[in-house]
């Protein structure tokens, strides 16, 4: 056997054990009283759910929802998750929902509006809540563009829709392209902000 040979699965190993620790045991963040709960989309009956545990549970007064790729929120063209956000978005609870279709429609365009909202009410303690292999490329995104305190709290999906490999692979092409493009408004040339 080459040493060429001998590397690519020394590689795929190393590379398999890089998303084990990152992504399946990310440093999460346990919840505490914030400014708002922002819920990372899409909004699927499992974050759905935790979400309004956790406002039950009176993490904090708003809750901000992302309903990416959904056209106008009135749109019931959309998958069955568009459906659930437009029940809460249009719901009256004992908190402020805030529904949002983030530009891009990307976990970017979400902070990007974590910025602006945070800005327009004085924000300075977020909880963001995603699913597990999801949070430590969330955190690096929204920390680069919001600088108040800010708590990740993560659910697990009883079955990953993706599966775990292509997850792991979904996750190192989000990690690539966060390296790309530093900071929080710089994207792809390919795939720029639709909208001012």
């Amino acid at each position: 056997m080459t040493w060429g040979a001998a590397s690519v699965p020394a590689l795929l190993l190393a590379w398999l054990l890089g998303c084990w620790v990152v992504l399946q045991h990310p440093r999460t963040d346990e919840p505490s009283r914030s400014d708002a709960l922002f819920v990372l989309g899409p909004p699927d009956r499992t974050r759905l759910a935790e979400a309004q545990r956790l406002m039950d549970a009176g993490i904090a007064p708003v809750l901000v929802i992302a309903v990416p790729g959904a056209g106008d929120l009135g749109d019931d063209s959309g998958p069955v998750y568009y459906t659930r956000a437009q029940q809460v978005c249009a719901a009256e609870p004992a908190y402020e929902v805030i529904c949002f279709r983030p530009d891009p429609s990307t976990t970017q365009g979400e902070a990007l509006q974590l910025r602006e909202l945070s800005r327009q009410r004085g924000w300075d303690h977020v909880s963001a809540l995603t699913y597990r292999q999801h949070v430590t490329r969330s955190r690096l995104i929204l920390e680069r563009c919001y600088a108040g305190e800010l708590d990740v709290l993560a659910f697990d999906y009883p079955e990953l829709p993706r599966g775990l490999l292509r997850e792991f692979a979904y996750q190192s092409g989000g990690f690539a392209k966060a390296w790309v493009t530093p900071g929080c408004d710089q994207q792809l040339p390919w795939r720029p902000k639709s909208r001012d």
